[in-house]
């Protein structure tokens, strides 16, 4: 059924807000990636390529490592009805074997086919992945990227479903990285996009896999504790959700390095700073941070402690909305530790429940000052389009070393896509600058 789909989105031209929206999240995904230019990853202290990179680099070497730089910022995308961070197991598998020649209309569908095969299971799945403390990109991620894979191979019903199959048995990841702050989170997304990309390759030579490796009675439902009457009930509404809005009109695109579950916190609190003077700060007595009681009491973001690690900062509500208060903004660099400024504030930051839920993660802040002010925002969630996103481009490009043509041309380039010649001058102009391309040099 899921390779069905995919390869049914490849046949058919795609709608004009789909359309726009895949070259949105493609651009987005392009500039954080590019922007994590630099910054340190887990495992290659001092070291300038992957551990195992001693030759000419694979196509799933150059995935794992596009992947890799996408997330490093924590900012790729997410799809908050499934928690997924989909661009950066999809994308990096997609572009790794792009031929230059390929249509840009092909590359846009393969990217849209697996946003929604992995968009629609994920929801299905989310509550049973959330209770065995697994993570959902882990899960699902390879999976959306094989089904996009199998679009740019061009393979078969066939082929495309022992993808499908073959990448359900490398669902992994536990969010025990959130309460320890460890570098599994990373290589986690990594491993997506390169377990999905080689699934697809593992297809196209011929490998099979198992006909109900998702539903069957041994299969990944049954491994995340779901029964024989739920899973028939997850099949029979799979084929509504992938027929329903399209997941990439639907994911959140960050504007924060901090996790999409903070987004509108950091955002909130930056507004709110601006109408602060110094002596304000110091006059603050309580910040109230209210999410919704899922996003809450999701694994790091209540952290009872001051963050130890990047990632835990990532996470924690606190220390984001601490940064974003003291320093105005909220930068990848200095969120963690935090000036002497943030580590204060973050001390008078609680974090409590009771938001109505959200799928952009809403959040409410009140500030209390010992005058007697109460200082109250609040949003819904951050939008950004393809328009901030180029913004970012301008100022987060150059702050990390590559040349300020790129940001500037690269918003054009993907708007042209798919137009003749489109995707080569896209990775033409990617050639030799992408920092992911650099972790695959031995």
């Amino acid at each position: 059924m899921l390779a069905a789909y995919a390869l049914r989105v490849a046949r058919e031209p795609l709608a004009e807000p789909t359309r726009g929206a895949a070259k949105a999240v493609l651009l987005h995904n392009l500039i954080v990636g590019l922007a994590a230019h630099g910054m340190p990853l887990p495992g290659l202290a001092g070291a300038r390529a992957l551990p195992w990179a001693e030759g000419p680099a694979t196509a799933t070497d150059l995935a794992f490592a596009t992947a890799l730089r996408m997330g490093a910022r924590a900012q790729h995308d997410e799809h908050p009805h499934s928690v997924t961070h989909l661009g950066s197991a999809v994308t990096p598998a997609v572009l790794a074997i792009a031929p230059r020649g390929i249509d840009g209309d092909r590359l846009l569908a393969a990217v849209v086919a697996g946003y929604q095969v992995g968009g629609a299971l994920g929801v299905a799945l989310l509550p049973h992945v959330r209770a065995r403390g697994m993570r959902a990109t882990g899960v699902v991620g390879p999976i959306a990227a094989a089904a996009a894979a199998a679009v740019v191979l061009q393979l078969d019903a066939s082929a495309a479903a022992n993808a499908i199959a073959i990448a359900a048995n490398r669902a992994a990841g536990f969010t025990q990285v959130w309460l320890e702050g460890t570098d599994e989170w990373r290589l986690q997304t990594s491993a997506a996009a390169r377990d999905g990309l080689e699934s697809a390759l593992w297809a196209a030579g011929g490998a099979r896999g198992a006909a109900a490796a998702i539903e069957g009675r041994s299969g990944l439902l049954r491994a995340l504790g779901v029964d024989a009457e739920r899973a028939a009930a997850i099949v029979a509404a799979l084929p509504a959700a992938l027929a329903g809005e399209p997941v990439i009109e639907q994911m959140l695109l960050k504007a924060h390095p901090v996790c999409a579950i903070n987004q509108a916190a950091v955002e909130v609190a930056v507004a709110l700073r601006e109408g602060l003077i110094a002596a304000d700060l110091t006059a603050i007595e309580r910040v109230t941070v209210r999410l919704s009681d899922a996003d809450a009491t999701y694994p790091g973001i209540d952290l009872a402690y001051p963050p130890s690690s990047w990632a835990q900062a990532m996470m924690d509500a606190r220390q984001g909305v601490a940064v974003a208060l003291a320093d105005g903004r909220v930068d990848a660099a200095a969120l963690h530790p935090g000036t002497a400024e943030a580590q204060r504030l973050r001390a008078l930051v609680g974090v409590v429940g009771g938001r109505s839920a959200s799928l952009a993660h809403g959040a409410h802040i009140e500030i209390e000052l010992t005058d007697g002010r109460r200082l109250v925002g609040a949003s819904d969630g951050v939008e950004v389009d393809a328009q901030r996103s180029a913004r970012m481009a301008l100022e987060l490009l150059p702050a990390a070393g590559l040349p300020r043509a790129l940001a500037d041309q690269l918003p054009a380039l993907v708007r042209g896509i798919d137009s003749a010649g489109g995707v080569e001058r896209l990775i033409g102009a990617l050639e030799g600058i992408a920092p992911w391309e650099a972790l695959c040099r031995g």
